[in-house]
């Protein structure tokens, strides 16, 4: 296993002293993967002052936990061997005991696969044949699953994040084991629940189909969702499928339209009709899908920006597509969204209808002709205040008009310049308004 060179510098540091030290966790998983890893951390025999003795740069990152981080060329985290006991809030051990058996330390960790350690000298210490999981493709608990959950409830969500991050299925008695200690989810903290979904969006969002029952008490709706099939020429997947697949037709990671995709249908099931056709309608479920993504964007305290784009996207995710000025001024001046929002929903309003059944996606040939009206339309009609030739200023100096006044001229002048481009003249504009 290839190790930086500031990574062998501190094991032969630790090791001259007298102490053990091991490369240890996701960079061991990597290296055995095949994989390059991106970051190292190092276990060891050595006590927190001895560690801080031995090297001339720390800080104390966790030093009451056993962790000191040692600044070499990149900062890194050295945790003496340990082992932990009574979890009274499952997520953070009330004790922690340092010990001087690597077996002890890894015997603690959450998965097979992170429970390995490695050295130059005694290569990979693998006591719970992480090794074998990894060919298996399979996460698995160390020792008894229940008490992993028991102990820190936010392993329930790591476990589905690594099957989504590795392609890996879950073993039978962890899967069991979670199931049986999911409510034990409400212990942990709604912004390490939303981050960690947040990554399995940007891995696999499919993952999500086995996390219903999961995050239930939070998105209730998935699990309708999962359950509410679609009768209609414009699908052929029930509403939980159609929202995952249009998760995963996204070209992007950008984290607003993840969000938006995964949460744009959650109001079917409520909306849902069945005419006597025998066909399914789903009226008004934008509006209702709005009300659920502005409470999800609440609830799980995300940053300001998404809970407001968000909700905005949903609302508009099913809208016609007219390829015409007039569609392109209602988004961009009537409702005032910036370049950047129409970016996203155009990248959402395709990702939806990638996910409809073949009839469905007809649509797109209409997104094509506005999206390619809406590209010539950004580079010759002008959208903001900031295109005009002319600012409040400018109307200030030259006519009567004050306050609220000086908007409303602006707007005026912004509508005529963008139906009438050649109009986005200084001089031109100053006798618009003086009319």
């Amino acid at each position: 296993m290839y190790l930086p060179d500031y990574v062998m510098k501190t094991l032969k540091t630790l090791n001259d002293a007298g102490y053990e030290a091991y490369v240890v966790g996701g960079c061991v998983r990597d290296y055995v993967m095949g994989k390059k890893p991106n970051d190292y951390d190092i276990c060891t025999s050595a006590l927190p002052d001895e560690m801080e003795a031995l090297f001339e740069r720390t800080i104390p990152t966790g030093k009451k936990h056993g962790t000191i981080t040692v600044l070499t060329e990149e900062p890194l985290e050295v945790t003496t061997f340990r082992k932990e006991s009574d979890y009274e809030d499952h997520r953070h051990p009330d004790r922690v005991e340092f010990v001087s058996d690597i077996e002890i330390d890894l015997s603690r960790r959450d998965f097979t696969i992170n429970a390995m350690a490695y050295h130059p000298d005694t290569g990979i210490i693998d006591p719970f044949d992480g090794q074998k999981d990894i060919k298996r493709k399979v996460v698995r608990c160390v020792g008894d699953a229940r008490t992993r959950f028991e102990e820190d409830a936010l392993r329930m969500l790591r476990a589905h994040r690594f099957c989504a991050k590795l392609a890996f299925t879950m073993d039978v008695e962890t899967r069991d084991a979670l199931n049986m200690n999911a409510d034990l989810l409400k212990y942990v903290s709604v912004e390490r629940i939303r981050d960690e979904v947040n990554q399995i969006l940007k891995y696999n969002p499919w993952q999500i189909k086995e996390m219903t029952k999961l995050l239930e008490p939070w998105i209730p709706e998935l699990e309708l969702a999962d359950k509410c099939e679609q009768v209609s020429p414009w699908h052929n997947m029930n509403v939980l499928d159609h929202i995952l697949k249009a998760v995963m037709s996204s070209p992007v990671k950008d984290e607003t339209v993840l969000w938006t995709l995964f949460l744009h249908d959650l109001g079917k099931p409520a909306c849902k009709t069945t005419s006597t056709e025998g066909r399914d309608h789903f009226y008004a479920h934008p509006l209702v899908g709005k009300m659920i993504g502005k409470r999800i964007m609440r609830q799980w305290k995300f940053p300001a920006r998404m809970q407001h784009d968000i909700p905005i996207l949903i609302e508009y995710h099913d809208d016609s597509i007219h390829p015409s000025l007039k569609t392109i001024y209602k988004y961009r001046i009537k409702r005032g969204w910036s370049e950047e929002l129409m970016e996203k929903w155009l990248i959402v309003r395709r990702c939806d209808l990638l996910a409809h059944s073949p009839t469905g996606q007809q649509t797109i040939l209409k997104l094509n002709e506005f999206e390619a009206l809406y590209r010539k339309c950004l580079k010759e009609h002008p959208m903001t205040y900031k295109d005009l030739k002319i600012n409040g200023k400018d109307i200030l100096e030259n006519t009567e008009y004050r306050g609220s006044e000086i908007k409303e001229q602006l707007d005026a002048c912004l509508t005529l310049c963008f139906y009438q481009p050649e109009m986005n003249d200084r001089d031109r504009l100053i006798q618009f308004v003086k009319r």
